[in-house]
């Protein structure tokens, strides 16, 4: 088992973290709350600590579709943008993201929701990697 690791670990040694690599990871981010909402909604709602009902299951279905597009969007940006990659990722991965925290904060701030740090914790990572990403020089 632990040469196995060190293989692993030695595979990826040198390799540098990218923005494509961002942008995927944040499609693959979106996927999974677009099936979380469709197969899982209690998973979906018991971090905020919300009541499921047939109507937020129907809700949280139809949210999926533009979490899909999104994800697609992202996985593709790296190809559709050409040149302009480190300002999409200043916009999608840092400002839409931070307008997810956002929303957490009102509804935690108002008592809609409750404080759900392993639910907030993956978009801050992404914020932060995409503001290095785009602020680093080439």
């Amino acid at each position: 088992m632990v040469e196995s690791m060190n293989e692993i670990f030695y595979q990826f040694k040198g390799k540098k973290m990218t923005l494509t690599h961002l942008f995927k990871a944040q499609a693959i981010f979106a996927w999974l709350w677009a099936v979380m909402f469709w197969l899982a909604p209690q998973m979906a709602v018991q971090g905020p600590g919300w009541t499921l009902t047939p109507d937020m299951i129907s809700f949280g279905q139809v949210c999926a579709i533009p979490l899909i597009a999104l994800g697609v969007f992202a996985w593709n940006a790296p190809a559709w943008v050409g040149d302009n990659l480190k300002r999409v990722g200043m916009i999608f991965g840092v400002y839409i993201n931070v307008l997810f925290i956002l929303a957490q904060l009102f509804h935690i701030s108002t008592g809609a929701a409750k404080f759900d740090p392993l639910g907030m914790l993956p978009t801050l990572v992404l914020i932060a990697l995409f503001f290095w990403k785009c602020r680093a020089s080439d």
